[in-house]
């Protein structure tokens, strides 16, 4: 009974709105059958629904980019309907499927499991609904019309730079080598392959010399996994490591870390083996998303870098493929991209800037710019750690 009184108030909401978003005579538009990128056929209204299906609530990062979303999007002139979707790709791909019910004319869409979706953005589109892929990418379908995010290829790259400059990587000899060990975020990310591989495709001729090592053997990327980013994992894997191959006195230079996430609880490990000392220095931490925390622990060289991602910038981009659309205009600035080596398709991309960061540059990066306070990064209280 429960079933089928849902059913009846999602049809009465569909018609509703249907009632109120269509004023003129003219049927709704048809299906969308247009390649990713193409003319999407979309009439933007004031006051239109835009959806924004994100991942878990509990997240700052995902906190940070809902309010600048939803303020990007009520300062066009629309409405917004921002859900989270807690880490599940079945209340995600359900959440999507009620924003198309609703009569949402946009949906930015950032992944929670990269292969899941490709039926429910299927949908979408054949509803015409354009679908903007955020930052996530999505994988193992073209269902998308735009990706707006980073080139998260880069970042990978960004942190074994990082690790090679702060290591003096290119002066070390086989005879004296640096220790480097290896950690990969969830891989139902698809960006977490994106960071380790590139970095390890950096790092590999150093390897490959003998001047940095990775003591543990684990340099596979399904060797270094955390699956659902679980905490309590990362810390088994690492105190095996540790007590397995660093008890003789060896000492460990530097930790590849996939996001900031990791950073603090990596930080918090060495110290409890004897690091971040002026006898025993931190090792070089490298981490992804710059939390307030991380930047505190860059400061007080408890952690070695991280990449700073201005969410504003996403949202501004999706704004602006939106405002062209609604316009009639053709969306310019466009790069293709593959998200996934293992298919042939390419989406249509808007790019946004990123920056390393580390100790160096922390207060023009981070301060200077606004994004942070000079107490908060410089103090002596270190903020409180996001989840």
């Amino acid at each position: 009974m429960k079933k089928l009184l849902s059913m009846i108030l999602v049809l009465v909401l569909a018609f509703s709105l249907a009632a109120c978003g269509n004023t003129s005579n003219e049927p709704a538009p048809a299906g969308n059958d247009t390649p990713s990128g193409g003319d999407t056929g979309a009439a933007f209204q004031p006051g239109d629904i835009i959806g924004v299906s994100l991942n878990s609530q509990a997240s700052e990062r995902w906190q940070r980019d809902a309010a600048t979303l939803e303020a990007a999007i009520k300062e066009a002139g629309f409405e917004p309907m921002i859900q989270f979707n807690d880490d599940n790709a079945t209340v995600q791909a359900t959440q999507i499927e009620n924003m198309v019910v609703a009569g949402a004319k946009a949906i930015i869409v950032c992944p929670y499991d990269a292969g899941s979706l490709g039926t429910v953005l299927k949908d979408a589109r054949d509803n015409g609904v354009v679908i903007i892929n955020y930052d996530l990418a999505v994988t193992g379908s073209d269902e998308v019309d735009y990706f707006v995010g980073y080139n998260n290829r880069e970042v990978g790259v960004m942190q074994a730079n990082a690790i090679i400059k702060a290591l003096d990587l290119d002066n070390a000899t086989p005879e004296n080598p640096k220790y480097i060990e290896m950690f990969a975020g969830d891989l139902k990310e698809a960006n977490c392959w994106y960071y380790f591989n590139y970095a390890n495709e950096v790092l590999k001729p150093y390897f490959d010399s003998g001047v940095l090592v990775c003591k543990s053997g684990e340099t596979d990327i399904n060797q270094c996994t955390i699956v659902d980013w679980e905490l309590t994992t990362l810390e088994t894997k690492f105190n095996a490591r540790m007590t397995g191959f660093y008890s003789d006195g060896t000492r460990l230079d530097a930790v590849l870390c996939p996001s900031d996430y990791f950073v603090g609880p990596v930080s918090n490990f060495l110290q409890d083996y004897g690091y971040g000392t002026e006898e025993q220095p931190m090792a070089y931490i490298t981490g992804n998303d710059c939390y307030e925390s991380v930047c505190w622990l860059l400061a007080h060289d408890l952690a070695g870098m991280t990449v700073f991602k201005d969410t504003t910038l996403l949202s501004s981009a999706c704004m602006d493929i939106i405002d062209t659309l609604a316009k009639g205009g053709e969306v310019t600035g466009l790069e293709d991209y593959q998200p996934d080596e293992d298919y042939d398709f390419v989406l249509k991309a808007k790019f946004v800037d990123m920056f390393a960061v580390d100790k160096d540059n922390l207060k023009e990066k981070v301060v200077d710019s606004g994004f942070y306070t000079y107490e908060s990064i410089f103090g002596d209280v270190m903020p409180e750690e996001e989840e």
